[in-house]
């Protein structure tokens, strides 16, 4: 049997495949052996799709003999948020409320994906509702972080992160309201996309806040996201929010030279209560940028901690707007966090919710004056390293959920201004947990990001480490499965 390394790219799997090489039915199978060894641990799955995946493997594998090949993510398993809806299937949304819930269509990304050839291998945890940064789900179990078992992964994409960076998946996608698909996959070590606000479709996606949510891919490499962003991005008009702007090829010049691009390093806000270890990454990966041409200086960003303390209103009033039919008849069978943050926003006024609007607008005169002084921002993505695990108090007050304002400290500004940001880990602290480096571009510069992080990733070997799983470590580190 050809020997199947999880860890490699979806490029390198798709020439293996493409040759013949790589059979799609063996790859898939091996995700599901890799799955069926670690994730007892690690918990990242709510639901599998075992036979089904199997079947359009099969399905990958004749097409592909008889030279039907429909691009680089045919026969590649990816995995979806369980809140990403796939006819048929269950979507729980990590809540007790939705636990039997089967939608009777498919949400445009997964038909995206369909298209496209990936094979859809299940559905990944998340914390309830996508409503909190943990993934500490008192439904469906916490998802711990794969470095360190007694940290969190982070969330609410925390299953996706730690199904790719354990090697169960080549690829997954996960949402971003307010840092959810950046922070887990800076705390877990994998590179993750928040997209501008209408870039990728959220049509057949779970609402938390209408006008913050986006989903994003989630990989171990940069060229891998920009090969799943060929196939999600673009216009759908089933989205009211969706917006029809070109797109690029985001895989073609890839690499070109950075020099001469100006990066921008705020003064104000990003660089505040920076745990010694993402200080010490941060500064050493913007030195890194410094080395391949890059222009660092200083930048006034007056308005962010505005901005930043402004997008929890929103986030707060949108969400409790939406939950309000489910937190009438189904108080009780909500987790404490997310039901005590959904009351907290019934109780928002529209003057709460306009000034954060205007907020929001003054904001976005800043950032759109800094992008024409800059092609670029880059902060730390978050200003510390995981934190410890607090499973055993599920409120708004345990300790995990206490560090929300810090893990969101320089994330969900950018979903407040729609803005797009990429998380590419950028090296370790000394107890070996990951730290994740935040580029960040004006409207509809995906493609630049996605350069200056392949770049960035290119020099550096932080994307080259794994994490140890228990009970061994072969899923991991090549020695197959």
């Amino acid at each position: 049997m050809t020997e199947v390394r999880l860890h490699e790219s979806i490029r390198q799997l798709a020439e293996r495949i493409r040759t013949g090489e790589l059979s799609p039915v063996h790859l898939v199978e091996s995700c599901f052996q890799a799955i069926e060894r670690y994730d007892p641990h690690l918990n990242s799955f709510i639901t599998l799709f075992r036979e089904k995946s199997l079947e359009e493997a099969e399905r990958a594998s004749v097409e592909i003999q008889q030279d039907i090949h429909r691009g680089p993510l045919h026969g590649i398993p990816i995995a979806l948020k369980d809140l990403i809806y796939v006819a048929g299937t269950r979507t729980t949304c990590g809540s007790r409320i939705l636990s039997e819930y089967y939608p009777t269509f498919d949400a445009t990304v997964t038909t995206r994906l369909k298209q496209a050839g990936a094979i859809l291998i299940g559905k990944t945890n998340l914390h309830e509702f996508a409503f909190g940064v943990t993934t500490e789900n008192p439904h469906f179990g916490t998802t711990p972080n794969p470095w360190d078992s007694t940290r969190i992964a982070g969330g609410s994409s925390g299953g996706s992160s730690v199904a790719v960076i354990a090697g169960f998946c080549a690829g997954a996608l996960g949402t971003d309201t307010g840092g959810s698909v950046r922070i887990p996959s800076a705390l877990c070590g994998n590179v993750g996309l928040k997209p501008t606000f209408g870039r990728i479709s959220v049509y057949g996606v779970m609402e938390l806040a209408q006008s913050l949510d986006c989903v994003g891919p989630m990989c171990r490499y940069v060229e891998d996201v920009a090969l799943m962003m060929d196939v999600l991005a673009g216009y759908d008009p089933r989205d009211v929010h969706s917006q029809d702007q070109p797109t690029a090829d985001y895989t073609d010049g890839l690499d070109p030279s950075v020099h001469g691009w100006r990066v921008g390093v705020p003064k104000q806000h990003f660089f505040s209560n920076l745990h010694p270890g993402v200080r010490s990454a941060v500064h050493e990966a913007i030195h890194v940028l410094e080395t391949l041409g890059m222009e660092i200086a200083a930048l006034d960003l007056p308005c962010a901690t505005d901005a930043h303390e402004a997008t929890l209103p929103i986030l707060m009033a949108e969400a409790s707007d939406f939950h309000q039919e489910y937190l009438a008849n189904h108080r009780e069978d909500y987790g404490a966090d997310v039901r005590e943050m959904l009351v907290a926003g019934q109780s928002l006024s529209a003057l709460d919710y306009v000034r954060a609007v205007r907020t929001r607008e003054m904001a976005q005169c800043t950032f759109t004056g800094a992008f024409e002084q800059m092609d670029l921002i880059v902060t730390p993505t978050i200003p510390i390293p995981a934190p410890p695990r607090s499973d055993a108090d599920g409120s708004v007050e345990s300790e995990s959920n206490r560090l929300r304002p810090l893990l969101t400290q320089n994330t969900r500004v950018f979903n407040l201004l729609g803005l797009p940001a990429i998380s590419v880990p950028c090296g370790f602290t000394q107890d070996s947990l990951p730290v994740g480096l935040q580029i960040v571009g004006p409207w509809w510069s995906e493609k630049k990001l996605l350069q200056v992080a392949y770049a960035y990733q290119q020099a550096t070997p932080w994307h080259t480490r794994w994490p140890r799983l228990p009970p061994d470590t072969s899923a991991v580190t090549g020695t197959g499965v």
